[in-house]
């Protein structure tokens, strides 16, 4: 089968921006062997990015301006493809397909007797319509429809790229929300477990914000410097949402502004470096919780991936608490840790392309596997 190139477009629940990874695809009989050929990080010019966070935190706004939106994130994916293509000086004549996440300013699991609903900004047809290349967008809804989460959906890209015949790996997403996949030792893609683990940047980032007027903590530097207060610490951890067993997803509606605001009026007392602490050290403890509480056993490996993969403060506490495991970087496994979802997104792109199924329902809770994603710009038929 022949080599494929696939862009995948991504922005996350940090609203920061897009990540975009062009990617040449070699199907194998076991694993696809992956290669990078060029990244790039566009971020959201601040009216965007204003515009974005309104809606995403629930303020009234009219609909013409989530229409009007649809549109605009759709632009600025279109612009971030054809700038990382002319970086890589590989012309769209040339590029099998575009896998284009969106921006999610809505995401609502499903309850009890409930399909649950969800919102991406980024209107695909446009965009292939603006690069000239097959687009593959809007990849939650169908696993929704199908009874699921709709999220995570980077599960099956990871075994695929991730699986050991001999290693339980843990490949540990650290974006605005943290997501973990559990991959068993030469276990079926049936046995693959991977939930949201609770949030992981969007709190430090909020609470940088709010009391130091910065967008992040560079290097996990400020928490570095303070004390977690315990009490304060456990209270946070009381949330239900980290008791609940997977499936389970979640995102800015749980742990947005209003949460972030919350936790530092409960911290008022605290110097800035103690509340970065304390919240920093939450985002740990979710996970080694989450570890603890719901993986069959501990994994032999966990491989980080996102933002935070550059908090020195959360990379070190995870080494330390989940010992004797091996904790790295996806960068050590060849697949850059800054744009793991966007290359993932592109092998999902690829997955649909060929008409293959892209969730996991023993993940997400969907009744079964299905094509994710709307197929923009022609008749595709197979690739790859």
């Amino acid at each position: 089968m022949n080599s494929i190139l696939a862009i995948g477009l991504m922005s996350g629940t940090s609203l920061d921006g897009i990540d975009a990874a062009l990617v040449e695809i070699v199907p194998t009989d076991e694993q696809p062997a992956i290669s990078t050929l060029a990244t790039l990080g566009l971020p959201y010019s601040v009216e965007l990015h204003e515009r974005l966070l309104n809606v995403a935190e629930g303020q009234p706004v009219p609909v013409a301006e989530v229409s009007a939106l649809h549109r605009d994130v759709a632009v600025a994916f279109a612009d971030c493809a054809g700038q990382l293509m002319a970086q890589a000086g590989v012309p769209a004549g040339e590029i099998d397909c575009i896998g284009s996440h969106g921006q999610t300013v809505h995401h609502q699991p499903p309850t009890a007797g409930c399909v649950g609903h969800t919102l991406q900004l980024g209107d695909g047809a446009l965009i292939a319509e603006l690069t000239g290349i097959a687009t593959v967008s809007n990849f939650r809804n169908r696993d929704m429809a199908a009874g699921g989460q709709g999220a995570p959906l980077v599960p099956l890209v990871d075994y695929l790229l991730f699986s050991h015949p001999e290693r339980h790996r843990c490949i540990q997403n650290l974006g605005g929300i943290g997501n973990v996949t559990f991959l068993e030792a030469a276990g079926p893609s049936e046995a693959v477990l991977a939930f949201d683990t609770g949030p992981a940047n969007l709190l430090i980032d909020g609470a940088m914000g709010l009391v130091k007027g910065v967008a992040y903590d560079a290097g996990g530097a400020t928490a570095s410097r303070g004390t977690v207060h315990p009490a304060l610490l456990e209270s946070w951890l009381a949330d239900p949402y980290f008791q609940l067993p997977p499936p389970k997803s979640t995102g800015r509606e749980a742990f947005g502004s209003a949460r972030v605001r919350r936790y530092v009026q409960e911290a008022e007392n605290l110097k800035a470096e103690d509340l970065l602490a304390t919240i920093s050290e939450l985002t740990v403890q979710s996970i080694v919780r989450a570890y603890r509480d719901f993986l069959p056993h501990p994994p032999d490996e966990v491989f980080l991936g996102g933002g935070g993969v550059h908090n020195l403060y959360i990379r070190e506490r995870l080494a330390l608490l989940l010992a004797p495991a091996r904790v790295e970087s996806t960068s050590a496994l060849g697949i850059d840790s800054d744009f793991k979802e966007a290359i993932a997104f592109a092998v999902l792109a690829w997955l649909r392309c060929r008409r293959l199924p892209g969730n996991l329902p023993s993940v997400t809770g969907a009744r079964r596997a299905v094509l994710l994603g709307d197929l923009h710009g022609g008749e595709v038929g197979v690739v790859g």
